[in-house]
């Protein structure tokens, strides 16, 4: 069942290139701390009046951002609020946390979703497989929901960045996401 949350609308401001590298990103523990508010929060009919202020952490989406404007990916979520959002109400969502720029660079397949029983990687590898157009990739997770990418062929290839649970995106990640985004 998806939801649809009644939020801005967004005007597209950039079209895709083909060279534009590819960000896989997970939400939970990578920009939303779940702390005070996670993704449930956007799906009640009252939202607390500060939700869309604090939904994501600061530190975590300037790093976000920064990666945002110096590579000018493409974004493919992978997380499991996928299950319940839509790419509009996603859209929205990040309208009004005043994260336009992530709106705006959504991949037009912008979902690499789980099949029941699966796990990340192969909802990952399945986007690759239909998708992948030879883009130079990193896939943001964390160490509860990315466990199998650990280990796995995107990490030992240089592309995965696995986010502490509860502290998210940090200024170290940069020079790895960099490397993964760069060749």
């Amino acid at each position: 069942m998806s939801v649809t949350v009644p939020l801005p609308t967004l005007e597209p401001s950039r079209l895709a290139t083909p060279s534009q590298p590819l960000v896989f990103l997970d939400l939970d523990d990578v920009i939303c701390m779940n702390n005070p508010y996670g993704g449930y929060d956007v799906l009640v009919q009252s939202h607390p009046v500060d939700l869309w202020e604090k939904l994501f952490a600061q530190d975590a989406t300037e790093v976000l951002l920064g990666v945002l404007r110096e590579h000018r990916p493409r974004i493919v979520l992978t997380t499991s609020w996928i299950r319940l959002l839509e790419r509009s109400s996603f859209e929205r969502i990040f309208l009004a946390c005043g994260l336009g720029a992530l709106a705006e660079a959504l991949h037009d397949e912008c979902e690499a979703a789980q099949n029941s029983g699966e796990s990340r990687l192969r909802a990952i590898d399945r986007w690759l497989t239909q998708h992948h157009r030879g883009e130079r990739y990193v896939v943001l997770d964390d160490y509860l929901s990315g466990t199998e990418l650990e280990g796995s062929h995107i990490d030992k290839a240089g592309r995965l960045v696995l986010c502490d649970v509860g502290v998210g995106l940090q200024p170290s990640h940069v020079d790895r996401i960099r490397r993964a985004l760069r060749g």
